[in-house]
Parts: structure tokens; C-alpha cells; sequence
């Protein structure tokens, strides 16, 4: 089945970006990309929320790997006299980019992260509180949730998950939201497969889960599949901590030569640097060791897989906001059409291309034979 026409970037990244989908909670998420991808190829979602879609093609393996979840609160203990909650943080966001932050429930519940104040003092993480709107709860039974949008306070529970309040914005050339990473490099993903009419790979491509976790469902993704070659999608943000490289938004998208738990392969290096001269694409380098991305549980996937790490530049506005220029972002979407064409892939189709010409030798090889050696 061929894919439909594909939606704009415009269009496709703020349905991605307003979904709900913190880490462990990504059914939102898994909603609109169902929906994108709608007459891409078949579907599955796996027992960690990983949403798989396939597009069957001649050549090798080829894993593509985006994660779904950005960063969220989990209710740990409330406060019922003060109307507050105690909250821990899901994901790699510092407590002092929080401090102000609106946070959504998946009914549309919303909070704001405060913290104890101590003088002199950045927040830490266990000083964190949300603001609910809740007074002194009623003797002898428990509120009842009022209706999303009737603007009445209601009862929080132990264990329930906050997503960051996304309202996405366009800046001139840049967009600017809480939750880029990494839906920018899911809907750079959406918008390679959808476009994709010919394919170099047997594409199988993951929507990870709780990758904020610590790329838990990037590490059940990849064992299924067994891919032969893999590109995992992310975003990078700049002047992160410990991060080596010189990149600028604006500029193009990152490959990246090493970050924690990965070096890049040297085979998957020059299969993005062939493909992106093909698409005419300008490429960045990217050195990090504080931080990583799901390359590290799919390059150590079974008996290994050769990995690339794509990723989309961005910088943080010193809270929950960060800032991606759309041109980096489309740029990576050329990117990924050109590797699943097969630009940077100097073997061709691939095992299966090989396989297939192999075959057709042979028959050539036979009835020469048969004809006495004259053709």
C-alpha cells in the first residue's frame, strides 16, 4: 500500500506536540501518530507502548527509532491542609526549569509546580510541590472530580502522571515549545516515511516509549526486530552540560560521534554523510557525554547493531520552553528520505538487492548452458 500525501511540518508538528505523552502515559501520543501515518503500513503496539509501523522493502533491516515521551510529574504524597501536592520529576528536566511550569492530567486537570523556597538556594527536586486548588478536604469521604473545564478544584491521587502544559508557538523561523524533544524528530520521522515511495530497506520503524526513563522501550523495540543497521532520531540541545561540540541552530542537523553509551559506527557514519550530500543537506557534529539518547539500548540490541544518532539542534530558554529552527527540522526530514532511498547505502539495495541479482545471474548462467554457450 502506498502511503498518502504527507501534511506540512507546519501542520503535523503541533498535533504531535499538544498530544499527551509523558513517560509510561503515551497513549496521545500513539493517537495522532496512528493517525498521521494512516496508509503507511501495518501497526503494532508492544507490551511497553511502543508503537511499530512497517514498510516492507528488498533490502536490509532498517530500524528507525524515535521516542514518544517528553518530559512530566508524578504525584508522590499530598499535602490536603495547604492544597498542594508532592511531585517527582519524570524525565531530564533540572527542578529550577520547572519552577512556574503549568502541568496537564490526561483529563485536562491542570496544576502549577512551585518549590519551598530556601534563601540563596537553586530548587532541588524533593522541594517541589504542585499547586492544585484544593482546600482542606470534606470529613467523611473524598470530593469528586469535577468535569474537565468547569474550572472547580479536584482531588489529585498518589501515583498520577503530569504532562508539561504545551501551547507551541511559531517565532519567525523558529518554533518554540516544551516538549520538542522529541516530537521534532517524530514528525521529521512521520514525514520521511510518508513521502518515501521507493524504498532501499525493510523499514521498521519504532515510536519508543519511557526513553526518560532511561530507553526502556527502545531496548524492547530493537530486540523484536533484530535489525541489521539502525538510525536512532533526537534532539539536541545546546550548551547542554558537558557537551563538546560546536553546533548552532539554523544550521542543519547534528550526526553525532559519540554521547553516553555510544560511539558512533563507522559504517552508519558514512551512510549519513553519503546520503546527506545526495539530499544537499548540511551537516553538524555532536560530542555529549552528560547525556544520551536511545542509541545506546539499540546499538547493544541482541548481537549488536550498527547505529547512527540524528539529531535535531535546539537550545533551551532557561525554563520548560526550548527553541528549534524549522529549517533544521525539515532539513532532517530530507535527510531521512534520502537514507530510506538508499542515497548513502553503497551497497545498493542492500542483502536482499544483492540476493535478487545473484538469482537473476544465475538463470542467465542456465540457459546459456542449455543453448551450448551461445547466446
Amino acid at each position: 500500500m502506498s502511503p498518502a500525501a504527507p501534511s506540512s511540518l507546519e501542520s503535523t508538528l503541533p498535533q504531535l506536540l499538544s498530544a499527551f505523552g509523558p513517560p509510561g502515559r503515551e497513549s496521545g501520543v500513539r493517537s495522532v501518530l496512528r493517525r498521521l501515518l494512516r496508509g503507511s503500513g501495518p501497526f503494532h503496539e508492544d507490551a511497553t507502548g511502543n508503537l511499530h509501523v512497517r514498510r516492507a522493502g528488498p533490502g536490509r533491516r532498517l530500524l528507525l527509532a524515535a521516542h514518544m515521551d517528553a518530559p512530566g510529574v508524578i504525584v508522590t504524597r499530598m499535602e490536603p491542609d495547604r492544597g498542594q501536592a508532592r511531585i517527582a520529576v519524570l524525565g531530564g528536566r533540572k527542578p529550577s526549569e520547572l519552577v512556574g511550569a503549568l502541568t496537564r492530567f490526561e483529563d485536562d486537570r491542570t496544576a502549577i509546580v512551585t518549590w519551598e523556597r530556601k534563601d540563596g538556594a537553586d530548587p532541588e527536586a524533593d522541594q517541589l510541590l504542585l499547586e492544585t486548588g484544593l482546600g482542606k478536604p470534606v470529613r467523611g469521604g473524598s470530593p469528586s472530580r469535577a468535569r474537565a473545564g468547569s474550572g472547580a478544584a479536584v482531588r489529585l491521587e498518589v501515583g498520577e502522571v503530569a504532562a508539561l502544559d504545551e501551547r507551541p508557538t511559531r517565532m519567525g523561523d523558529y518554533w518554540c515549545a516544551a516538549n520538542l524533544d522529541n516530537r521534532a524528530g517524530c514528525a521529521a520521522l512521520v514525514h520521511a516515511l510518508m513521502r518515501g515511495r521507493r524504498l532501499s530497506y525493510d523499514v521498521h520503524a519504532v515510536f519508543t516509549a519511557q526513553s526518560d526513563l532511561g530507553a526502556r522501550g527502545a531496548t524492547t523495540g530493537a530486540y523484536g526486530i533484530e535489525p541489521e543497521l539502525a538510525v536512532v532520531v533526537d534532539v539536541a540541545t545546546w550548551s547542554e552540560p558537558k557537551e563538546t561540540s560546536g553546533f548552532t541552530p539554523g544550521q542543519g542537523p547534528c550526526v553525532a560521534l559519540k554521547e553516553q553509551g555510544f560511539l558512533a559506527h563507522p559504517e552508519m557514519l558514512e551512510l549519513v554523510r553519503k546520503a546527506a550530500r545526495a539530499a544537499r543537506v548540511p551537516l553538524q557534529y555532536l560530542i555529549r557525554e552528560g547525556e544520551g539518547s536511545d542509541a545506546r539500548a539499540v546499538r547493544a540490541a541482541r548481537t549488536g547493531v550498527p547505529t547512527a544518532v540524528i539529531a535535531i539542534p535546539a537550545r533551551r530558554s532557561g525554563g520548560v520552553w526550548s527553541l528549534m529552527h524549522a529549517r533544521d527540522l525539515a532539513q532532517t526530514a530530507d535527510l531521512l528520505a534520502a537514507i530510506l532511498a538508499g542515497s548513502g547505502d553503497a551497497k545498493g539495495r542492500g542483502t536482499g538487492g544483492r540476493a535478487k541479482r545473484t538469482r537473476a545471474k544465475s538463470r542467465t548462467k542456465q540457459r546459456t548452458t542449455k543453448r551450448g554457450g551461445r547466446r
